[in-house]
């Protein structure tokens, strides 16, 4: 299917007067194509009001997949560009629940890769909207560390006071925190103390109204609810996102858009009244043990619930069984015990656990303070660890850095830890991450340099990685254009190493 779009329409020609998109015959747009739930260019040839539906010409002629609802047709824009806020009311619904308080539920059933909705920022808060201030906080940081090990969280609630209406600033003020009673901590009156004497840009009226206590609850709601900015050293803080709860099976990914704004993707097929969930960890924490998982949420002050951290068993922590030497034994979460061999059905004695528990806490300590450079150390530990460990998160740590160790002298090597990543995110968490789609395009790359004759099995891998990619950011967007390209030149034999075609999204 081919992939680009040149017409744009005028906001005026994208949505009525009630937010709704409106469809015409001729319309340039993109739509789901449910032959591998992607979205591809084409032209909308017949409106179908009564049911919702258009029918449409695909640009490649394909004739298959041609009807398509209506919440499956986006302008090229709708993608990048921010919603209006009565658009994102309709697509998304916030309601209080009994364990989490106020969530996000969808209003829409939404086909995995589908965008959910695009949010412009609240506030951005970056050094060059306040020069000034960014200097005198980085001064006061410089002379006696802040708690929070940066400036930002102070910064952008100051910037919020200098930039914003009382409305916007209620928003803010509004949102999830901890402790919503939360005294004023030290930072926060050293803070406002060094202010009264420091110029910048906060006018000494503004400095004057904001009382400890109200300063406190703007760091808080900034600390609690922000995104960190993708390109420079500062804060974005969005309304309707803040309200998605975390969850380290996430429902919904997410990518930025044009100016900021972010663009909510479902990760997997929706229903209506789904909730919209996302990780408030990095891809490669979710890699890690329920307990890592936990102790790095312990940032936010809340214990994860969600269906992976409800386990009975954690099998991202496998240990051979010491018995047949061939089945695995994966760990209890709720005792310190172990699972029968599923290949023997022996249970180790309580001695056994002990020992076994107390070397993994060891390798995982090792492990953490690796070098990553003295491959010759790396390379020690994990051959001693195999004999201990498989279907364990310190393995795939260290294959991810044998992988990159190896790369550029031992191709051969490194590939094979790039099969064991693969294997092991497949086998403890399924579903697509950007590093689980750029290591099937890394594997690509490398099987077009050793193994060029393989054709089918280059074809597979961008493919993966092409489809993965198609669903976290969108089939148009310039990661997944990545894969696609090198696909298209493997199938049409236009290829000839990777070094020449364009290098990995993620590399």
């Amino acid at each position: 299917m081919t992939r680009q779009c040149d017409q744009t329409d005028s906001k005026e020609e994208v949505e009525a007067d009630d937010g709704e998109q409106k469809w015409k015959v001729g319309d340039r747009v993109y739509a789901l194509w449910a032959g591998n739930s992607c979205y591809y260019v084409c032209t909308i040839a017949e409106v179908r009001e009564k049911d919702r539906k258009v029918v449409v010409t695909w640009d490649d002629a394909d004739t298959s997949h041609r009807t398509v609802s209506f919440d499956q047709v986006m302008r090229p824009s709708d993608e990048t560009t921010a919603w209006s806020k009565s658009r994102i009311e309709r697509r998304a619904t916030v309601r209080q629940t009994e364990q989490k308080g106020r969530c996000l539920f969808t209003n829409e059933a939404c086909e995995p890769g589908q965008v959910v909705f695009v949010e412009r920022p609240l506030l951005v808060a970056l050094p060059a909207v306040a020069p000034k201030l960014w200097e005198c906080l980085q001064k006061l940081h410089g002379a006696q560390p802040l708690n929070l090990g940066t400036v930002t969280f102070h910064f952008a609630a100051l910037v919020s006071v200098l930039t914003l209406d009382a409305a916007d600033i209620g928003v803010i003020r509004d949102k999830y925190v901890p402790d919503p009673d939360e005294e004023p901590n030290e930072d926060v009156t050293r803070i406002l103390q060094a202010l009264q004497d420091a110029p910048c840009e906060l006018a000494k009226e503004q400095i004057s109204k904001l009382d400890g206590k109200s300063f406190q609850r703007l760091v808080s709601a900034w600390r609690y609810n922000s995104f960190g900015h993708h390109k420079e050293d500062g804060l974005v803080l969005y309304n309707r996102i803040s309200m998605c709860a975390h969850s380290c099976d996430p429902t919904c990914c997410w990518s930025y858009g044009d100016e900021d704004a972010f663009v909510l993707r479902s990760r997997m097929a929706l229903d209506k009244g789904d909730e919209l969930t996302i990780s408030y960890l990095q891809d490669e924490d979710l890699l890690k043990s329920t307990a890592v998982r936990q102790q790095k949420l312990q940032n936010w002050k809340f214990t994860c619930m969600c269906p992976r951290c409800s386990l009975k068993v954690d099998v991202g922590r496998g240990v051979r069984c010491q018995r047949c030497r061939v089945g695995i034994l994966y760990p209890q979460a709720t005792n310190a015990s172990f699972e029968l061999c599923r290949v023997c059905g022996s249970c180790p004695p309580s001695e056994d656990v002990a020992m076994l528990l107390h070397m993994e806490e060891e390798y995982v300590q090792r492990v953490d303070t690796l070098d990553k450079k003295d491959l010759e150390d790396v390379q020690q530990v994990y051959q001693a660890a195999l004999d201990i460990f498989e279907n364990h998160w310190i393995l795939y740590v260290m294959d991810t850095i044998l992988w990159e160790g190896h790369r550029q002298k031992n191709v051969m090597d490194a590939m094979e830890h790039q099969r064991r990543r693969i294997d092991f995110h497949q086998h403890y968490y399924f579903r697509p991450t950007f590093i689980l789609a750029w290591c099937h395009e890394e594997l690509g790359d490398c099987m077009m340099v050793q193994f060029p004759a393989r054709k089918w099995h280059i074809v597979q891998e961008f493919q993966r990685a092409y489809q993965m990619l198609a669903v976290l950011c969108g089939s148009t967007h310039q990661y997944t254009a990545s894969p696609y390209n090198k696909l298209w030149q493997v199938s049409n034999g236009t290829s000839n190493s990777a070094a020449t075609n364009g290098t990995t999204a993620g590399g």
